[in-house]
């Protein structure tokens, strides 16, 4: 027989409270059991957070640092406003016809965070890799300081190497003269001058040339194809390493994006933020032609841009068939998001 006292206990205690408590201990345990699959989930993407390190054989305790790729955290980091923006213009720019592809990235170097619109699209990077031969020989001025006094001669046979190719630009170099390899080093990149990086390339020391590609993860080109490609987001890469001096030493960083600085293209990102803005860029362009007829252009304009109270690299990349309209979409992009960085 049941105990009447006992019953009469539980009919005493209030219902609603019980309720409560029952619903209480429920939702704790399903947020606990929620929040070990958030925390499962944010550990797993943490997990994809990798570094990229030089390849350095010779050293058995090292592993220098370049830059960390974020993986599946990088999503945490978008500037979506500003993605969306880039977003629009370039829809608008497709509709009107005025290019058949456009890339952008954006970083932020001051309040970490980036944006960007077909970040991973091909591109053919004609004058970008300049940058390269100038860190290649930047790298062994690291170990040989004398190298960036060396006087090459720019030969008769360099020149018709250099006339050759498919350039827009004569080089301002002389037959018969001479020039150190610094100074041929800011020709090829202030004023992208193709024959100091004919010279500069014929001379170069190979393997550190590609150690450089190969300790950034991107392909050696081989001078001879048409189609190598880079994508504007590795392009970035090359700016991050620069400014954060994570693989040339600091004298020769500040040197690079100094060069980089004096650039005489001012039809690009320059165009797009007002001049007394500091830009270190490096600009491309590229025509493919069958005899009068062109069939593509690409422009492309790379760089870091100094504006007061915050840094940004930014890297646009282009194709379409008129060059004049791809400038002006370089530029426009670049006013949006100058103008959106400092808050205009």
């Amino acid at each position: 027989m049941a105990n009447p006292e006992k019953k009469n206990f539980l009919n005493k205690i209030p219902l609603a409270p019980l309720c409560a408590a029952v619903l209480l201990a429920g939702f704790g345990a399903g947020y606990i059991a929620g929040n070990l699959v958030t925390m499962g989930m944010v550990r797993a993407e943490v997990a994809t957070i990798r570094p990229v390190r030089e390849n350095l054989p010779d050293y058995h305790f090292i592993s220098p640092l370049l830059l960390y790729n974020f993986g599946e955290v990088k999503p945490y980091f978008e500037d979506k406003t500003l993605s969306a923006k880039i977003g629009n213009y370039i829809k608008a720019q497709y509709a009107g016809k005025n290019a058949q592809s456009i890339s952008v990235s954006v970083r932020n170097f001051t309040a970490n965070r980036w944006a960007g619109v077909n970040q991973d699209a091909q591109y053919q990077p004609g004058s970008m890799l300049k940058v390269i031969i100038m860190m290649a020989y930047f790298q062994e001025a690291e170990l040989d300081p004398a190298i960036l006094q060396k006087q090459l001669v720019y030969s008769s046979a360099t020149d018709q190497e250099t006339n050759s190719l498919s350039y827009d630009l004569p080089t301002k170099l002389v037959v018969g003269s001479s020039y150190s390899v610094e100074d041929l080093i800011r020709a090829m990149i202030a004023d992208s001058d193709n024959g100091a990086e004919t010279l500069l390339i014929d001379n170069v020391n190979r393997a550190i040339l590609n150690q450089v590609y190969t300790d950034l993860s991107i392909p050696s080109p081989d001078n001879a194809s048409s189609t190598y490609t880079i994508s504007s987001g590795q392009y970035m890469d090359f700016l991050r390493i620069l400014y954060n001096s994570t693989y040339l030493t600091e004298k020769y960083s500040e040197e690079a994006l100094a060069i980089m600085g004096q650039s005489t293209y001012r039809d690009g990102i320059s165009a797009g933020v007002p001049s007394s803005t500091t830009v270190a860029q490096k600009y491309g362009e590229r025509v493919d032609a069958e005899g009068d007829a062109v069939q593509a252009v690409e422009l492309h304009d790379c760089g870091i841009v100094y504006p007061q109270g915050t840094t940004y690299a930014i890297c646009i990349m282009t194709k379409g068939s008129d060059i004049g309209k791809l400038t002006s979409i370089v530029k426009n992009i670049s006013s949006l998001v100058y103008n959106y960085e400092t808050g205009q």
